[in-house]
């Protein structure tokens, strides 16, 4: 139980000092050269599975393999998102009034339905990354 308590302290380390390198690559003004530079995954990857500390093992992410530091950027929301990605998604509004239930849970009110359950890729949104980590 402790070993499982440490790789996870480690893992988030690992994650919330991700974090802040990324939100300091998008403190910067960074020139267009910059931007499109490739993300070090290897270098990553590398740095974590050669610390005998780290409790457990990283490995490349083929989602993110050739993502440069822009995608990287919009995709946690740093960047605004490019018009044509959103125009022609249709507005849908509701009446205020609606009465929505207590509780819902889409597994069984539809529960025919394949995709329920899968995490799709919500883009620069990051919701996917939040169900993830639920």
């Amino acid at each position: 139980m402790a070993y499982n308590c440490i790789r996870l302290h480690l893992a988030l380390g690992f994650i919330i000092s991700s974090s802040f390198i990324l939100q300091g690559i998008a403190a910067e003004n960074l020139s267009k050269e910059k931007l499109t530079s490739r993300i070090l995954q290897d270098e990553i990857v590398k740095e974590v599975n050669e610390n005998p500390n780290a409790g457990w093992k990283a490995a490349l992410n083929d989602r993110f393999a050739n993502a440069t530091v822009a995608e990287f950027k919009r995709l946690l929301g740093v960047l605004p998102t490019p018009k044509k990605e959103y125009l022609g998604v249709p507005v849908v509004s509701h009446d205020t009034s609606l009465k929505l239930p207590k509780e819902f849970d889409a597994r069984t009110a539809w529960s025919q339905c394949t995709s329920i359950g899968r995490i799709l890729d919500q883009g620069h949104c990051g919701s996917c990354w939040a169900f993830g980590a639920v």
